[in-house]
């Protein structure tokens, strides 16, 4: 089989997104399939280097500065795509990242909609953006793709209710799980300096986002250490982009920790390597997830896999991916998020519980399996034709 794969989003940072449509190409590679992969030109060195000695992988630059939802990219979904599609003579092109508009099919198009969060959210979106560009453009782009794919059930809903997609036209396809880097004394050393992992502490992963409840979180950690009389610190990892938005809410966030009077137990860590977050989920007491909507939540799984007990949110797609194998709490309720951190502490039995579940809730997750339904996907679009 051969497919396009749209990797237009990439732009030298690999977030959720990018390694899922880097380990998809992967996976088609391993199994004799080949994907032309689609990046901006200016990135085209890059994405050269990442997929060096994958066989069965050609790269082909578009003229585009940037992925967004733009007059530009629409006019390559409709046309220089599909002209594409037919001269490498394709079986399926795979738009993977939320939006594309190929109003002149000539092969068939799956979209995945990773989630629908502007729905709810408008975080860093202009309202008119948000409203008359963003909600109505998404709504097109499901109509005009054969299938949409989406990363769990709770998200399928989501998107069967807000952008109108009939539920049978949506497949649900997990997330993949990476593989946790091994010990590796010098991030130790380097971590121990920069976050004084050698002492106890909680962990949160996620960013700076209105979503992920970071405000209510440090109430909760206060009540913590005041309360309970946890002696340990708080460490949350993220960046922010250099955005308004992002920048807006860092300093509500500041101004949240300055209300506590212990903001020397409080640390942002600010961007975060793979390798250092494995690191510090190993060395977590705890990983603490409020966030307030999640099409997923890989952080949750990430945890679990190392063995780190997990605190999460009762809402959204949280319940699902933890499955039994987490504390679930009111993310709005910041004495009930503290009670629950504080018991998950105190109670070695719980403790070990949850790491038994959770390591076991983990293990099905991976890229490899990701990959097989997504060929099972591209076979049913393929049978179209």
């Amino acid at each position: 089989m051969k497919i396009i794969m749209d990797f237009r989003k990439y732009d030298g940072v690999i977030g959720g997104v990018e390694q899922g449509a880097i380990q998809i190409t992967r996976w088609m590679s391993a199994n004799q399939h080949r994907v032309v992969l689609l990046c901006k030109e200016i990135q085209f060195q890059k994405v050269k280097d990442l997929f060096d000695g994958v066989p069965g992988v050609d790269i082909h630059p578009l003229p585009v500065r940037s992925h967004v939802m733009s007059a530009e990219n629409s006019a390559l979904d409709s046309g220089y795509i599909q002209d594409l599609a037919v001269k490498e003579k394709v079986d399926v092109i795979h738009f993977y990242y939320n939006w594309s508009f190929p109003r002149n099919r000539k092969a068939p198009c799956l979209l995945t909609v990773h989630d629908v969060i502007p729905f709810t959210f408008r975080e860093a979106m202009p309202f008119f953006r948000n409203r008359f560009v963003y909600r109505p453009s998404l709504q097109h782009a499901c109509r005009l793709n054969d299938l949409v794919a989406t990363v769990s059930e709770y998200s399928k809903q989501d998107i069967a209710k807000k952008v109108g997609v009939p539920p049978e036209k949506i497949r649900v396809i997990p997330n993949g799980l990476r593989e946790p880097n091994p010990e590796d004394p010098s991030t130790v050393k380097a971590l121990e300096g920069r976050c004084r992992i050698h002492e106890p502490f909680i962990l949160n992963v996620g960013g700076i986002h209105e979503r992920k409840n970071i405000v209510r979180l440090i109430g909760a950690f206060e009540r913590l250490v005041r309360e309970r009389g946890y002696g340990g610190r708080l460490i949350i990892t993220g960046s922010t982009s250099g955005a308004p938005y992002q920048e807006k809410m860092k300093k509500i966030c500041d101004a949240a920790v300055a209300r506590t009077g212990i903001a020397d137990r409080i640390l942002f860590t600010g961007f975060v390597t793979e390798k250092e977050l494995d690191h510090l989920l190993r060395r977590a007491q705890l990983l603490i997830y409020p966030s307030l909507y999640e099409g997923f939540g890989i952080p949750i799984l990430e945890a679990m896999k190392v063995g780190t007990p997990v605190v999460t949110s009762n809402v959204t797609a949280m319940p699902e991916v933890a499955e039994g194998a987490a504390l679930l709490v009111d993310p709005l309720d910041v004495g009930a998020m503290a009670e629950a951190m504080g018991r998950l502490l105190k109670d070695d039995k719980l403790r070990e519980e949850l790491r038994e579940k959770g390591f076991q809730r983990a293990q099905p997750y991976s890229w490899e399996q990701t990959g097989q339904l997504y060929f099972e996907v591209y076979r049913e679009l393929a049978a179209r034709k």
